[in-house]
């Protein structure tokens, strides 16, 4: 049958046995039924065909079985086998019986049919190609669709030839001439008769000892292409024949008859059609098919519309007698398996019309004969086949194994294809640059069509086959993340990738001589128009005659050589744009993997590449006048993305990731250099360009680039920018400079991230162009009702997020080290405040462009935290000498503009499930900010230290102390919230130096008491962390003791001072030997010595006079002189004090703090026992 595909495999287990689910016994006869014209097929698969049987046809010595005279022995013996003859036949008849090569090469390749089949069809396992429709669900049966009159007309014209003897079937032809002897038929049916002559159909011969009347022409050194040349005759004969069997009915039986054999289903329901409506459905058993098919009564439409089951009638004969068909198709297989064994060779089998030899050709030598028209059948029919397999190897959901053996013989058939154009070439014929192009292309395609391993089911690689085919179409790719070819190895990359780069080179040239024609064209075309207008100007008044007419004509005929032309040019520049497009997605493909392993040479090279051949694909694409290359436009902007986005992962990888420096050994010379060099090849042709053009997109900025006014550039990676209306330029040049002075390495990376930055910047602007893009089509098309730019929005924003997340991740990176590098600055001592002051501004600007980047993809945690970074920049800012002008509130506004960068944190956040631990670091860096906020408003307000305010006049609004009092109370709440004990007692040590300060200048006593109350409360607060905290807080604490000492003494009466004696007395153990060694243990500086000593000697001084004002309150209270508590405590601090004077006390802060804690320890204990 012409249009079914069929492969034959040696197969163990075989596919399928009737035993498995093939037909019962009682349809044993049927299921050894096949394609009656098989032949046809086999001159488009004798290719595909592999010898199975080792055995050949055996010669028989019986009359009826004989072979051809003279050609007894139908197996060749050897290649060097001369040209075998029929009988009396001459070796110049032999090119009347093989049509000329065009015949071949001009049959359409067949559509891609509904289904593949697997059929075992007695020890051969067929892969057949099949039209049927298959209604499987509940039961199984066969629908055709047919037209009653045709049907019935053809009947009719059959039945008229039955009557005139111009048919007859083959089971009641009782004997056919051929060159004198039996047909295959009759010998069969005679050989079947006489084992069993009472049987009513034919039996299962041995096919063994079934012979053809054949003829075989082996290769041989005879110059056979200059003896096979055909005729006109023979073409017109084949189409004829061709155009008859269209309406035959034994071929319509025999079509419905082996759908339903080979797909092996039961019943065909048969649906006649009339005036476009069904009528009637006929259900015929698939035995009855050749007997039932064609009768009148079957035909009939006149019932309605109903269901029917035709009974066989035992008188009607079949059309053909599916026995006989059996038997022939088999011997036939059978013999081309046979003889059909020498791999890489291309075979020829021919039968005429009106005759029933077969011939068999072995037309592998024709190549090597050096005749041209024959080496072009050659490499067309290699190719033809090979695009065969390739729609097998796409359709077929067939094991790995399998598949790698059909893409191997698909690639040798297309470098033999190749081989043979270019010894046509080498010939002086043709150079056929646009098919070897396509092979080319074709060659290619066959790696890239997935990686094929051993431990992947069928099934599932023919999802992934169908999703690379559909990738590498023109269209856009389906995965818009990445570039097609994501299951492509290495190597099959590379290869494709060769191949693709030799069909561009065989092309490029064939494109500048069309160009250069088309412009030669043009300039001629407008000489003779220029001439025209001339010759109207000269002579007004002519009258029309021949030679007008023929000038026309002229004119006409240059104006169609030039539009064939300007087809032909752009034909070829859409060749050519199909194999720039493949070769970027494997060069993208090809630069991933690179990335992968370091490669950074590869990568580099593969980047540009890409963007060489993007470049080029815009100077195909800008060929093509039609504006229906929108779709093509849009991949290319993909394409575009993706260069751009390896080029930034490309940086960021390099600057995060020391590997690249060891294994790569590239420098960040290298890799700005690399995206220099792409960005200056896709703008190669500026001037050349249009405002207007589509392809304007490979010329924009990065819009980063814009929104610094070009200090961001791939020219310029130093990552300082220019302050509105206060950074010059000079300033810009100094800050510049000091980066510079960094470490190779520190600065590399720094400049690399800029780079990457800019990349990635300059890929969300193409792919946010897509998307309007699509959008409007898509819109478009729902108006117009034919939405063709359909897309997947969800993985298109997912792809855009992934992109701003990385510009977000890149320009953070920028801005912590430019925060680095400021930090460094100010500490060294000589801070250049502009510099420092374009630094910081430098690093808020990347850490703004950064948030800007995760609020557009809603990155709630990396929002959150570029939110801290901007704080502490804020933090920085605080500083009085960035203030910009004399206001007094400069540093509270900055730290209040950090608090809100940290509340906003929370607001994206929404809830703390959401990121504990993103929530809680953002919690915690608010509550620092909010205590420093209060702090300096405390000290703008009030000043520093702890000395109560006494003048009405600096008494602090409601208002004011709100401000200060509100984020200390925030700080403290939060800190409380996440059990930070040591930051709490800090916020309340805060509090009560607020408090201590105002509660002296309320309004009223009631307003008094409660500040003082609110300080003791933080105060106790706080000495009751630090009492007891580890060492190291051993100068806060005494601190602490000694501010809430002097709250107390400001208050009258004895009580208070003798509380205010008893917290100087809580610091003695901050001067012991242990707090001492544990100070040294921890490597403290001299510093922490230094401020222990002259806290060591304030808290004696403190206690002295404490112990004064005490002996002095009991003086004046006990008149008569009994209580002398505080009296002789003081006479015990005073001699202790001159005891420890006298002693030898080493020069040294340790022996001194000893000292102090040795007096401490003395007055304490002899106040715990008064």
């Amino acid at each position: 049958k012409c249009n079914r595909h069929s492969t034959m495999e040696q197969q163990s287990p075989p596919l399928m046995t009737q035993e498995e689910g093939g037909l019962g016994n009682d349809q044993r006869g049927s299921s050894r039924n096949t394609l009656a014209t098989v032949t046809s097929m086999l001159k488009e698969t004798s290719l595909l065909v592999r010898p199975m049987l080792t055995s050949s046809f055996e010669e028989d010595e019986e009359e009826n079985f004989g072979c051809l005279e003279n050609t007894s022995n139908c197996q060749p013996t050897s290649n060097d086998t001369l040209l075998q003859l029929l009988p009396g036949e001459s070796v110049s008849d032999l090119s009347r019986r093989l049509p000329a090569p065009e015949n071949y090469t001009k049959i359409p390749l067949p559509t891609v049919p509904r289904e593949y089949l697997k059929w075992k069809f007695h020890d051969l396992h067929l892969l057949v190609g099949s039209e049927a429709l298959i209604y499987r669900d509940p039961h199984t049966v066969a629908v055709r669709l047919a037209d009653a009159d045709d049907l019935r007309k053809a009947l009719a014209n059959h039945e008229e030839k039955v009557r005139r003897g111009d048919f007859i079937a083959d089971h009641q032809m009782a004997r056919l001439q051929q060159q004198g002897k039996p047909s295959y038929a009759q010998a069969l049916d005679q050989q079947v008769t006489k084992n069993a002559t009472s049987a009513p159909y034919f039996l299962a011969p041995d096919y063994d000892r079934v012979q053809l009347q054949t003829c075989i022409v082996p290769s041989s050194t005879t110059p056979l292409g200059g003896l096979l040349s055909g005729r006109a005759q023979n073409q017109q004969n084949h189409q004829a024949t061709l155009a008859n069997n269209n309406g035959n009915p034994v071929c319509t039986v025999l079509d419905a008859y082996l759908d339903n054999i080979i797909a092996n289903v039961p019943q065909l329901a048969l649906c006649l059609r009339e005036k476009g409506f069904i009528q009637s459905v006929k259900l015929l058993e698939t035995e009855d098919i050749p007997s039932s098919l064609m009768l009148t009564s079957t035909l009939e439409t006149t019932d309605s519309f109903s269901i029917s089951k035709i009974d066989t009638i035992a008188d009607e004969k079949p059309l053909f007698s599916p026995h006989i068909m059996d038997m022939n198709a088999t011997t036939l297989l059978g013999f081309l398996k046979t003889n059909c064994t020498r791999n890489n060779s291309t075979y020829l089998l021919q039968r005429e019309a009106g005759h029933s030899n077969i011939q068999l050709y072995d037309i592998s030598s024709i190549s090597a004969q050096r005749q041209r028209k024959w080496i072009w059948w050659l490499a067309m029919m290699s190719y033809r086949f090979a695009l065969r397999l390739r729609d097998l190897n796409t359709h077929l959901s067939e094991p790995p194994a399998r598949r790698r053996v059909f893409r191997s013989r698909q690639r040798s058939l297309l470098e033999n294809a190749l081989n043979l154009l270019d010894d046509l070439s080498d010939m002086g014929g043709s150079a056929n640059e646009t098919l070897c192009a396509a092979v080319c292309e074709s060659l290619a395609e066959s790696f890239l069509g997935g990686n094929i391993t051993n431990n992947v089911d069928a099934a599932s690689f023919e999802d992934q086959q169908q999703k690379v085919e559909k990738d590498s179409a023109l269209e856009r790719p389906a995965t818009i993340s990445s570039p097609p070819y994501a299951n492509v190895t290495v190597d099959a990359l590379n290869k494709a990738q060769d191949h693709l780069q030799i069909g561009i080179k065989k092309l490029l040239p064939l494109l500048e001589r069309i160009k250069a024609k088309v412009e030669g064209k043009s300039r001629h075309c407008k000489d003779h128009c220029n001439e025209g207008i001339e010759k109207n100007r000269t002579v007004v008044v002519k009258v029309s005659d021949d030679d007008s007419s023929s000038n026309s004509s002229n004119s006409d005929d240059d104006s169609i050589t030039h539009e064939g032309l300007s087809l032909e040019l752009q034909s070829i520049s859409l060749q050519l744009f199909s194999l720039h497009h493949k070769l970027i997605n494997v060069s993208l493909r090809l630069t991933e993997h690179h990335l992968s392993n370091y490669y950074s040479s590869s990568a580099m090279q593969a980047l540009r590449t890409s963007a060489r051949t993007i470049a080029g694909a815009i100077s195909m694409l800008r060929q093509q006048e039609s504006s229906d290359e929108a779709h093509l436009q849009l991949s290319l902007r993909y394409q575009f993305t993706w260069l751009w986005e390896h080029c930034g992962h490309f940086a960021r990888s390099f600057a995060a990731d020391d590997l690249w420096r060891e294994r790569g050994h590239a420098c960040g010379d290298d890799i700005i250099s690399v995206l220099r060099d792409v960005e200056n090849v896709l703008s190669v042709e500026t001037d050349r360009f249009h405002p207007d053009d589509w392809f304007n997109f490979v010329l924009s900025d990065a819009p980063i680039t814009d929104n610094t006014g070009g200090l961001v550039s791939l020219y310029e990676v130093s990552s300082i920018v220019e302050k509105e209306f206060a950074t010059t330029i000079a300033e810009v040049q100094k800050a510049t400079k000091v980066l510079d002075q960094q470490k190779l390495i520190q600065r590399d990376q720094r400049r690399v991230l800029v780079a990457a930055s800019v990349s990635y910047s300059r890929a969300i602007g193409i792919f946010e162009e897509i998307l309007r893009i699509e959008e409007n089509n898509s819109k478009k098309g729902n108006k117009d009702g034919n939405n063709t730019f359909t897309h997947d929005l969800s993985a298109s924003n997912d792809f855009l997020s992934l992109l701003r997340q990385r510009l977000g991740d890149s320009c953070n990176e920028i801005g912590k080290i430019l925060l680095r590098e400021l930090r460094h600055l100010m500490t060294s001592g000589n801070t250049d405040i502009p510099v420092a002051e374009t630094m910081l501004h430098s690093a808020q600007f990347w850490f703004n462009e950064g948030l800007q980047a995760f609020e557009l993809c809603n990155d709630l945690r990396n929002l959150a935290l570029l939110r801290c970074n901007l704080c502490q920049c804020w933090k920085i800012r605080a500083n009085a000498g960035f203030a910009s002008n004399a206001k007094s509130t400069h540093a509270e506004e900055c730290l209040q503009t950090a608090a809100n960068h940290l509340q906003k944190a929370h607001e994206a956040l929404g809830e703390r499930d959401v990121d504990q631990f993103t929530w809680d670091m953002v919690s915690q860096e608010l509550a620092a900010t909010f205590l420093v906020l209060g702090v300096r408003r405390r000290q703008s307000a009030l000043g520093g230290g702890a000395t109560p305010v006494v003048a009405q006049a600096l008494r602090l609004s409601p208002g004011q102390e709100r401000g200060i009092v509100e984020p200390m109370e925030q700080a403290l709440h939060i800190y409380e919230e996440y059990a930070n004990a040591h930051q709490a007692a800090a916020a309340n040590y805060q509090l009560a130096l607020f408090y201590t300060k105002v509660w002296t200048c309320q309004r009223d006593e009631a307003k008094t008491r409660e500040k003082l109350s609110a300080a003791f409360t933080n105060y106790a607060a706080a000495h009751a962390y630090f009492g007891r905290a580890p060492p190291g807080n051993e100068s806060t604490f005494v601190i602490l003791c000694l501010d809430l000492s002097n709250l107390y003494a400001a208050v009258s009466g004895e009580e208070f001072l003798t509380k205010a004696l008893s917290r100087c007395l809580d610091t003695t153990e901050c001067f012991s030997k242990r707090s001492i060694e544990a100070a040294r243990c921890r490597g403290d500086p001299a510093g922490w010595f230094e401020k222990m000593e002259t806290l060591a000697s304030s808290v004696e001084d403190r206690i002295f006079k404490l112990l004064v004002s005490l002996v002095k309150l009991e003086k004046e209270s006990d008149t008569a002189g009994l209580s002398t508590q505080y009296k002789d405590l003081y006479r015990t601090a005073l001699t202790s004090k001159m005891l420890i004077q006298k002693q030898k006390i080493a020069d040294d802060v340790a022996s001194r703090m000893a000292a102090s804690h040795e007096l401490l320890s003395v007055v304490k204990t002899a106040h715990l026992k008064s």
